[in-house]
């Protein structure tokens, strides 16, 4: 007796189911009744927040000996500074009398993790190692810093036992 009452429950439940789902509509109804259309407005900009007081830690390290670029490197550098960087960056932020006073003395994989950790902004870390490895090139070329004949590698001494040494203005 107890089997038959479990299952006749069971078939009122799913018969109540069932006419309740009849009474809707049919087919996929769209969510909340959001529609978008081809000229929908998608909303207004959502700015940047950057916190002022953030600080990246670069200490000076004048005692290690200049990095050096392989110049094939840094011409692979250019081309992904020009096609990715310099939508957001103009070239002067990294070319100069500004570059050397912010970076000049410091270990070259202080400003690698820099820039791997947060560049692009809108997708940070996207970029291959060497991609990254190569701007850094390019920016010590066009800081006129010494070329060699080995190109920069990730996680070595050309990036952690090195510091930029390029020329100011």
């Amino acid at each position: 007796m107890r089997v038959r009452r479990s299952t006749a429950a069971v078939w009122t439940i799913i018969a109540i189911g069932c006419a309740s789902a009849s009474r809707g509509t049919s087919g996929p109804r769209p969510p909340l009744g959001a529609r978008l259309t081809a000229d929908a407005p998608t909303g207004a900009p959502v700015p940047l927040r950057i916190d002022p007081n953030a600080r990246v830690v670069r200490s000076l390290v004048p005692n290690l000996p200049p990095a050096t670029y392989w110049p094939a490197q840094a011409d692979r550098g250019e081309r992904v500074f020009t096609g990715t960087c310099l939508g957001c960056h103009a070239r002067s932020q990294f070319i100069g009398q500004t570059f050397a006073e912010a970076w000049n003395d410091r270990r070259v994989s202080d400003f690698y993790t820099l820039i791997r950790s947060t560049m692009p902004v809108n997708n940070p870390g996207s970029l291959k190692d060497e991609e990254y490895l190569a701007v850094v090139a390019y920016l010590l070329k066009a800081n006129h810093a010494a070329a060699g004949t080995d190109s920069l590698v990730g996680d070595s001494v050309s990036v952690k036992g090195r510091r930029i040494a390029v020329a100011r203005g």
